[in-house]
This record gives structure tokens, C-alpha cells and sequence, in this order.
């Protein structure tokens, strides 16, 4: 049997590759496809066949371009209504045999109403080896189940629930546990970042498999959680199939004069780490690692963005989070400013600092009315106990749509736990021209003081 699980970089996404003699299935492909062809290739195998679990809303699907080019046949949900524009559809227990494998549908809804596992059966053997479980069941958690509205949240959790308890874990507990994604995923809380893990050890270690009832479990996962911006356009992408990107990095340099031509109508990110940014930085430009992207950019901006990355000579981490950025359908990369501080300072121009204050100098200022505390951690992360005077609490996925609450003539404290996305919130308010800080070290610092 050949095996091979991908990792897509910056999603936290895991596709896979299974088969047995002469051909290969491929479960929910990610954007640049390369990397499919390239290992069927040295196996010495064709990809014939390619599932998806379900219509998937953090990345763009490679299902279309995987299929074209290597002649496989996609098989996605029937078991919703959906206008998909590619692919055949499947109901629970269709049955796909390859070589001495066969691979089985099992109808999963609550993450979605459509949602598919894949469960592998070896040779003619009736117990289960290994199930591809999508967004149903994690290592450590469970998917979310939002995606209909607060006013369907009791039954699709209520679906979950079933398609975990009365589907998947019935299966057996040596069954090897395969999910779409792991710890960072924004389609999941509480991942875990274990490698490797089977429906036995889930059921001893993972919370949300210890719940008592049916009502318990609702009442636990059945929540409404924070949305990126970018899923609405990654959901009606997944449905007609995305542009192609092929395998080449279409990332062109820009002269300084062309750069500043552009500069006010495109988005500027800054992918270097945040005490470079603090230091110096070109006016307007988002502070944006690389580790960021997939949880922020999407969230904060819209896919129509045009972009333009300025490096200082590292074009390795440029071509990387070009992908990451084409793998959440940021298509309009327009190109990227090499050297791009040095040639700023030659040209007359100069850099700009951002605003930073310790811990301890922020604590010094709390007798005061005059500024604002913006806490842009997500609300679980709040702890009864954390610091709150003059605190306004907005997640920074929603900052883009929450400006109104912030006076634009105080100062603005940004706090999150260590600092990374406190940068990022405060280069976002700076480029809108607010007066913002950056509490370095976060909530950790101000919790040492006390």
C-alpha cells in the first residue's frame, strides 16, 4: 500500500495520498498540485482518483486543476445542495476499490450537511484500518459547526455529535486517525499537535469525546466563533473550481519608482519579524510574518487586494509566502521591492518606528482616562482577572470592521498574550493614521507584575 500524507504550509492542512498497485487516491488536494504529481511520480504510480470530505472554506481546493491534468475523477457530497460545477457525486457507502484497499464514504454531517469520511479497508477484511475524517473529528477536538447561523447551531452540533459518537467511534479504536487539519486550524479549537493518533487514544484523551450526553456536547461546541472575512469567497471558489496557478511563482521585482507609484493603492505587507518592523519600517506597510497570514490576512482583507511584499534580501521567504497567500485565493500579487529599506533611505525617504511600551510603563499610566487599552485576543482567551481598565475588547480578525469604537484623539494600547499580533493590530491602526502602541510582551508581562 502506498501512503504519503501532505502538509500544506502555513494552513495547518493535511491532504493524503493512498493506493495500492498501480494507482493512487488523493483526499482534499490543496491549491498548487505539484507536489501530488511529483510523489506519484517517484512511486511510479497514477493519481486516478481524487475526494473531498466537503466544500472547504480555509483553502482553496486543487481538486480541478489535480483532475485536469492527471485525468482523475473527483468525487464530492451528494448529500448537499451545492451548484458544484466539477466532480461526481457520491452518497454514504459508495465503495472505491484500488488494488487491494478499498476506500468507503461515510456520511459525517455537522461541520457541514454534506461532509464526508473516508474509511480504508484492507484486502477483504471487514474491520476498519484508517478513516479520513475532514473537519469531523480532530486530533484533540472537534469541527465547528457556525457555519449555518446561530439559529441552526443546536442541530448541526447535534449532527456532529452523532456522526462522531454513533459513526466514526464505532469503527473500532484501532483505527488510524487521518483529520484535514491540525493545531493552528481556524476550522477547529483545542487541536492538538500530536502527529499521529487513532479513535482509541481520542476516546482516552481527547475532551470533547468525554462528554456525558448529547445535550452536554451541544451545550459545549455548540458556539458561534469568529468567521475570517476571506471564507465566503473561498466557499463560492470551491464551487466552480479555482483559476489554475501551476507550479511557477509569478512574483515580479519592482523598481523603486514603480513601487511608489503604487504604494497608496496596493497593500504593503512586511513579512520580516517584529523588532525589525518596530524598528523601521516604510510608511503604510502591515506588519505581516509570515506565521500570520493564514489566521489574518484573510480575515482583515478582502481576496481582492492587490498586493506588494517588501523584502531586505530574503526572496526564499518571499516565493513562501507568496503560496500562502495564493493558497487562501490572494491572487493579485503585483510584486515585491527587493532591498527594499535600503533603496527607501537612499531615495531621501525615511523609515518609520512604531510605537512600544513596556509593561511597566503602561501599568504607570493607569491612573489615567486619557488613552485606550485594545485588547485584540480572541474572547476565550480572556480571563476574568486580566487587566481591564479603559479596555475595549475586539478581536483583531474584526478590527477592519470596528474602527467607530476607537477615539481617534486618544493614544491606543495594543495588548494581545505576547506581542506578535499587537504588532499587527498597531501597523494596521498606524497606516490609518491612529496613535497606536504596542504593549511588548503582552498580557505574559503585565501578569509578571502583579
Amino acid at each position: 500500500m502506498f501512503f504519503k500524507r501532505i502538509e500544506t504550509k502555513g494552513l495547518s492542512h493535511y491532504s493524503y495520498m493512498i493506493g495500492d498497485g498501480d494507482y493512487i487516491a488523493v483526499i482534499d488536494p490543496m491549491r498548487d498540485v505539484g507536489i501530488y504529481m511529483h510523489e506519484a511520480r517517484l512511486a511510479g504510480m497514477k493519481i486516478k482518483y481524487i475526494f473531498e470530505t466537503h466544500r472547504n472554506e480555509d483553502f482553496v481546493s486543487g481538486s480541478r486543476e489535480l483532475g485536469e491534468k492527471t485525468g482523475a475523477i473527483t468525487y464530492i457530497s451528494d448529500h448537499d445542495d451545492l451548484d458544484y460545477e466539477y466532480g461526481e457525486k457520491i452518497k454514504d457507502g459508495f465503495e472505491l476499490q484500488i488494488g487491494e484497499i478499498r476506500i468507503k464514504a461515510l456520511h459525517t454531517p455537522g461541520h457541514t450537511l454534506g461532509h464526508l469520511s473516508y474509511v480504508v479497508y484492507e484486502k477483504d477484511s471487514q474491520e476498519a484500518y484508517m478513516v479520513f475524517t475532514g473537519d469531523c473529528l480532530f486530533m484533540g477536538g472537534v469541527g465547528r459547526t457556525d457555519f449555518y447561523g446561530e439559529e441552526n447551531l443546536e442541530k448541526t452540533t447535534g449532527l456532529l455529535y452523532d456522526s462522531v459518537f454513533k459513526k466514526l467511534l464505532p469503527l473500532g479504536d484501532k483505527v488510524l486517525l487521518f483529520p484535514a487539519h491540525g493545531a493552528g486550524s481556524a476550522c477547529g479549537e483545542a487541536i492538538d499537535g500530536r502527529e499521529y493518533s487513532t479513535l482509541g487514544y481520542e476516546r482516552l484523551t481527547n475532551d470533547a469525546l468525554k462528554m456525558e450526553s448529547k445535550e452536554e456536547f451541544i451545550s459545549k461546541f455548540g458556539k458561534m466563533r469568529i468567521k475570517p472575512r476571506y471564507f465566503n469567497s473561498i466557499e463560492k471558489l470551491n464551487l466552480k473550481g479555482a483559476s489554475f496557478v501551476g507550479s511557477d511563482i509569478i512574483l515580479n521585482p519592482l523598481t523603486l519608482d514603480e513601487f511608489k507609484t503604487l504604494k497608496n493603492d496596493v497593500l504593503v505587507l512586511d513579512i520580516r519579524d517584529k523588532e525589525a518592523f518596530i524598528g523601521g519600517h516604510i510608511s503604510g506597510s502591515i506588519y505581516m510574518k509570515k506565521g500570520l497570514i493564514s489566521s489574518f490576512l484573510g480575515a482583515i482583507y478582502t481576496t481582492e487586494q492587490k498586493i506588494v511584499f517588501v523584502v531586505n534580501g530574503k526572496i526564499d521567504d518571499i516565493e513562501e509566502v507568496y503560496w500562502y497567500c495564493k493558497r487562501i485565493g490572494f491572487d493579485n500579487i503585483v510584486g515585491y521591492l527587493p532591498e527594499a529599506f535600503g533603496q527607501w533611505e537612499k531615495s531621501g525617504e525615511e523609515l518609520e518606528k512604531l510605537n512600544t511600551i513596556t509593561a511597566i510603563k503602561f501599568k504607570e499610566l493607569s491612573g489615567s482616562n486619557e488613552f485606550i487599552l485594545l485588547d485584540i485576543r480572541k474572547k476565550e482567551e480572556i480571563e476574568a482577572d486580566d487587566y481591564d481598565k479603559d479596555r475595549i475588547h475586539i478581536p483583531l480578525q474584526h478590527i477592519y470592521k470596528c474602527l467607530e469604537q476607537l477615539e481617534f484623539e486618544k493614544p491606543i494600547y495594543v495588548l494581545c498574550a505576547s506581542g506578535q499580533r499587537s504588532t499587527l493590530g498597531a501597523s494596521y491602526l498606524k497606516a490609518r493614521n491612529y496613535e497606536a502602541w504596542v504593549i511588548t510582551g503582552g498580557v505574559k508581562m503585565l501578569e509578571a507584575l502583579e
